[in-house]
């Protein structure tokens, strides 16, 4: 068996997102204003967005 791993897991790796610019779509947090957002971002373009689904 796989041992202790969560049920909310991805034991298959994680799929990898692309953008309509063919770059792949990697998640940060970003910290301003006393806030901590999360965003999405091509490595290819340096393009940003608030959810990968709108790089798509």
């Amino acid at each position: 068996m796989a041992g202790n791993v969560s049920k909310n897991a991805h034991r298959e790796g994680s799929k990898v997102l692309l953008s309509k610019w063919g770059g792949v779509i990697k998640m940060k947090s970003v910290f301003e204003n006393g806030k901590l957002r999360h965003v999405a971002y091509c490595e290819k373009t340096g393009n940003t967005a608030r959810k990968p689904k709108d790089l798509m």
